[in-house]
């Protein structure tokens, strides 16, 4: 049903033409930071073309750069940057379709989990999403020991299969890719001591570094979830910027450590896909489970 309605609203949207509207006037001279997880290849390669064809790809670095010289001059119109979060396993996939289009998407990875045979928490077969949003709001200790008690997770347990890119992997994409960090093992920050979250987001930051020999300036916050205390903590790490997954567009009036962004499902059809460019049905999303809470 949750599908079926998604699609109904993303034909209307369509149709209206208001995608067309909002691209070539509201989002003339603004960017959209597009957010996907972990997308399927012939997914991925349908929204390329469909952007080479609109839109104009660009990395994160060049708005960065923009935002601090307060100049968006050299930002193409309709630009859009592509970031893929985590560092899942299938990513590999998309590294023909980076070469193809000549673009250099960030991938923010959670670095205890890359090259490694650990799993990501939220991807523990047994949970279902409910209870995974229930988790979220857990103190992070509480969020661990439920885990372990229940599905015998633990972050630093090895598994025979794998949920991330491997170290191979990871340094055949990096001429192509930018990487950054996301964490070490994905926590909610927000629900984290001060000691974990500094070792969080200072340590990925050291992980990455130390693997790629490369400096790190971005960060992403795990689910979106930021207070003022990430944000120092991010700033004091050295980091020039931090994407939230709070929903929109950026221009020069954006703070660098609270970027916006428009979440992409992974699975996306290419009418969905024109239609949560406009961010409509990721808003109107976002109002309903507000409504649902009350």
């Amino acid at each position: 049903m949750r599908n079926l309605y998604k699609n109904i609203v993303a034909t209307l949207i369509c149709l209206s033409g208001i995608h067309v509207l909002i691209r070539e006037f509201l989002c003339r001279n603004r960017v959209a930071i597009l957010m996907y997880h972990d997308p399927e290849a012939t997914v991925f390669a349908k929204h390329l073309n469909y952007l080479s064809r609109h839109w104009t790809v660009i990395s994160l670095e060049t708005l960065v750069s923009a935002m601090y010289q307060k100049d968006f001059s050299r930002i193409p119109p309709k630009s859009v940057i592509i970031t893929i979060d985590d560092g899942h396993a299938d990513n590999i996939a998309l590294l023909p379709l980076f070469k193809q289009y000549h673009i250099q998407p960030t991938l923010f990875v959670c670095t205890q989990i890359i090259g490694t045979d650990r799993h990501f928490w939220f991807k523990i077969a047994e949970q279902s999403k409910s209870e995974r949003e229930k988790l979220k709001r857990l103190p992070n200790a509480d969020r661990l020991a439920h885990l372990k008690q229940t599905t015998d997770f633990e972050p630093e347990k090895i598994y025979p299969d794998r949920h991330a890119l491997n170290i191979v992997e990871i340094k055949e994409m990096a001429e192509n890719v930018d990487f950054q960090p996301h964490t070490q093992f994905h926590p909610i920050l927000t629900h984290c001591t001060e000691t974990e979250c500094r070792q969080e987001i200072i340590g990925s930051k050291t992980d990455l570094e130390r693997l790629l020999g490369i400096e790190c300036s971005h960060f992403s916050y795990p689910n979106g979830d930021y207070t003022e205390r990430e944000i120092e903590i991010v700033k004091a790490g050295g980091f020039r910027s931090a994407r939230t997954t709070d929903i929109g567009w950026n221009t020069l009036e954006t703070p660098p450590y609270q970027l916006k962004t428009v979440p992409i499902a992974d699975d996306a059809g290419l009418t969905l896909f024109r239609a949560q460019l406009t961010t409509i049905p990721q808003r109107v999303n976002k109002w309903l489970r507000s409504l649902l809470k009350k």
